[in-house]
């Protein structure tokens, strides 16, 4: 098999378990294709480009946008519900309300600071747990309706079924590496929630959900959940590395993108000055 494949169109290429030793690929688009298990020895990977082709960005951009609107309307029916609860002639549904609003803050900032996961499972789950207790406790000792603490409850699943929507949405557009796509499923989710009745409360809510998937695709400890959801993405679709033999190969002034390198050999690249962007290095 010929070893010169030097600036080629390879997208969705597969060259799984070859040997290609010294193999040249420079200025190669390598968007796609499969090296799984091949021997990459000594090859040339200079100025390539590796991700996720673009039949498939537009297929996953397209899927994020949709979540993200729905998210969107989630957040529209949390604050439409919050909004009646103000409303409410009971004075404990109003009390209700407000203890809703400042557990949505604290979990706002939670989720930034440790997590969706944490957050959850330490402030919302206790919050729910509690505000339950309170309802039946008043509503059998006739110290109340408990309705109040339904309402409450019924707030706070919204808003954090909202954030895990709206943050997968934005990480999985993340992943395409394009910031003003990012954006566009960043406040699209937002703005459509606004236009089919929520406030400003739900342009808020995307804000946030575009700043924590954005820590999540950092790396940012906490986030494992949401930065599996990226890395899956990036092992089905974009260029795959994994189990290859890389010793000595070249990647100097390659675009390095989307490319999972699981179990990869990887410990005497020459990396030069490329640049790596959502891959998978274990």
């Amino acid at each position: 098999m010929t070893k010169d494949h030097s600036n080629k169109n390879l997208q969705r290429a597969f060259f799984k378990n070859l040997d290609l030793s010294n193999a040249n690929f420079s200025g190669s688009d390598l968007r796609g294709a499969n090296f799984t298990g091949s021997n990459l020895t000594g090859a040339d990977l200079t100025r390539i480009k590796t991700g996720i082709p673009l039949g498939k960005k537009i297929l996953i951009f397209l899927a994020a946008l949709v979540v993200s609107f729905a998210s969107g309307y989630i957040a529209m029916l949390a604050g439409h519900t919050i909004q009646g609860m103000l409303k409410s002639p009971d004075g404990n549904v109003r009390t209700a309300a407000i203890i809703s609003l400042v557990v949505m803050v604290l979990f706002l900032v939670y989720c930034y600071w440790k997590g969706g996961g944490t957050a959850i499972r330490n402030l919302i789950i206790p919050a729910i747990v509690l505000a339950m207790v309170i309802g039946v406790v008043a509503y059998f000792s006739g110290l109340g309706t408990g309705m109040g603490m339904l309402y409450l409850v019924l707030s706070l699943l919204l808003v954090v079924v909202m954030m895990i929507v709206g943050t997968v949405a934005r990480a999985s557009a993340g992943v395409l590496s394009s910031t003003l796509l990012f954006i566009i499923v960043a406040i699209g989710g937002g703005i459509f929630g606004k236009s089919v009745g929520g406030g400003i409360g739900t342009v808020v809510l995307a804000i946030a959900c575009a700043l924590i998937s954005k820590k999540a695709l950092s790396g940012a400890k906490g986030f494992d959940s949401l930065k599996k959801i990226a890395c899956g993405i990036t092992a089905k679709y974009g260029t795959s590395f994994r189990n290859a033999r890389l010793s000595n190969a070249n990647f100097s002034q390659s675009k390095v993108q989307n490319a999972d390198f699981t179990n990869a050999d990887v410990s005497s690249v020459n990396w030069g000055d490329s640049k790596k962007v959502n891959c998978i290095i274990n």
